[in-house]
């Protein structure tokens, strides 16, 4: 297991030590009452100590579960990393809901990125690499773009840097792809992050505010001085629209599933898709995809993945909520036929949930499109989903579940890169495949996978 624990039974207010392989000892700062929102809090390069911890305890005392990392130990074990480039984004999405899961929370919280001096620069690369809606935001206290690492950061989503020292330094570059909001807090009289050079910097980015503070040097030695623009911040950050809200056509749904609508404007006869996403939650590569088919005629309802299945379900009872989703969309859209799709973990888990469709629902599905599934489904989302450890449970057969559903045309998509074992198994059972080159996410072409669908649904 990758993490120990020293933790006394939670009282309000309290602080844990957990200790971790990759990040070693983290400092837990409990609120007062039920934490509200999740923070990852990163320090300077002279590690978690000093001005950090009041920083920490300042936003606990605003309702969030705040996780103090030392930037000098999570940087050591980034020194040892073997890939060719580094991915820290992954991380701290595995930390935080492996934290989450661990204290119980009823829901998932995007957790805030927050990070002083060296936390501040690779936060920033943290959200910029990451897929939209991983995060819900970040502050940098202290920002300015370099950072010293022995190894480049991933691209991801939209990172771009250059070398200053091979081996030593990198700086990133700013970046228009940030959909969520990034908030600096740099003084006027910081010496070493000097505030013109960061002004500059942050210029026309978009989800990005500079805030000024003008009697505050690198050391924010006097809280009174950056305090109140720090919870303001912090605030800011948590009232802001989620990456899905923004980018989607939401109608009124009182359901039980958090439903993202992606419209189609174009009039046709095509099915409308329920679409459920993978274990990160309804991400850039789900909102893609799906405009990729509403700009082909296929409206899409997204269903979040994380949020639905943080707490267990069963097959059952997500497919009494999928008819009812299913059965309102019909009307809102105005459709009669619908595609049932899912990506990774919803693609495991949509066989399931066909098979146990009324016989009226079924006559309405036209298809049953799995992109990337996993030879065994989960109604749960687990830390050791996001590790790709295996599932928690193996008692859901996706393969067998396919057979069930023969004659409501089940198709399984695989990305040429991806492990050959596991499509193998599908093949062998006869199972109908395709492949579209590329990776787990298809190389992000989203065109393909759309045009196989539609290809599907031409028969």
């Amino acid at each position: 297991m990758l993490v120990c624990l020293w933790v006394t039974k939670g009282l309000a207010g309290q602080i844990d030590s957990v200790t971790h392989k990759k990040f070693g000892l983290i400092t837990v700062y409990h609120p007062t009452g039920t934490p509200t929102s999740v923070a990852l809090f990163v320090s300077g390069d002279g590690g978690w100590k000093n001005g950090v911890i009041n920083m920490a305890k300042n936003i606990a005392n605003q309702g969030a579960l705040v996780l103090g990392i030392d930037a000098k130990r999570y940087g050591n074990y980034l020194s040892k990393v073997s890939t060719q480039c580094l991915y820290p984004a992954a991380d701290f999405e595995e930390l935080s809901l492996f934290i989450q899961k661990k204290y119980k929370f009823t829901n998932y919280y995007k957790p805030v990125l927050i990070g002083y001096s060296y936390g501040a620069v690779l936060i920033y690369g943290i959200l910029a690499q990451a897929p939209a809606n991983t995060f819900k935001g970040a502050i940098a206290l202290g920002f300015c773009p370099d950072i010293e690492l022995k190894k480049p950061l991933c691209k991801g989503s939209g990172l771009t840097q250059h070398v200053l020292k091979p081996g030593v330094s990198y700086y990133l570059e700013a970046t228009k792809s940030l959909t969520a909001p990034f908030i600096v807090l740099n003084g006027v009289k910081d010496q070493t992050c000097p505030f013109d050079a960061t002004a500059a910097f942050l210029k026309d980015m978009p989800m990005t505010e500079l805030v000024t503070l003008t009697k505050v040097g690198h050391g924010f030695s006097i809280a009174n001085n950056w305090l109140p623009n720090f919870n303001a911040a912090y605030k800011k950050v948590l009232a802001a629209r989620a990456f899905n809200e923004q980018a989607s056509q939401p109608k009124a749904y009182s359901g039980a599933m958090p439903l993202t609508l992606i419209h189609s404007d174009k009039k046709n006869n095509l099915p409308f898709v329920f679409m459920i996403s993978g274990d990160g939650g309804w991400t850039s590569f789900d909102q893609s995809l799906a405009e990729s088919m509403a700009s082909k005629g296929l409206s899409v309802i997204g269903l979040d993945a994380q949020k639905y299945f943080w707490n267990a379900k069963t097959p059952e009872r997500v497919t009494a909520d999928l008819s009812k989703a299913v059965a309102y969309y019909k009307q809102e859209l105005g459709k009669e036929n619908f595609v049932l799709a899912g990506y990774s973990f919803g693609a495991s888990v949509v066989p399931f949930l066909a098979s146990r469709l009324s016989a009226e629902m079924k006559n309405d599905l036209r298809t049953v499109f799995s992109l990337s599934p996993d030879v065994n489904a989960d109604f749960e989302i687990h830390i050791t989903d996001m590790l790709s450890l295996g599932s928690s449970d193996d008692k859901y057969d996706v393969i067998a579940e396919i057979k069930k559903i023969r004659s409501l045309k089940p198709i399984c998509v695989f990305g040429t890169e991806e492990d050959a074992d596991i499509k193998d198994k599908f093949v062998r059972n006869g199972i109908k495949v395709a492949t579209i080159s590329g990776n787990h996410h298809f190389n992000d072409d989203y065109t393909a996978i759309s045009s196989v669908l539609l290809k599907e649904l031409a028969q």
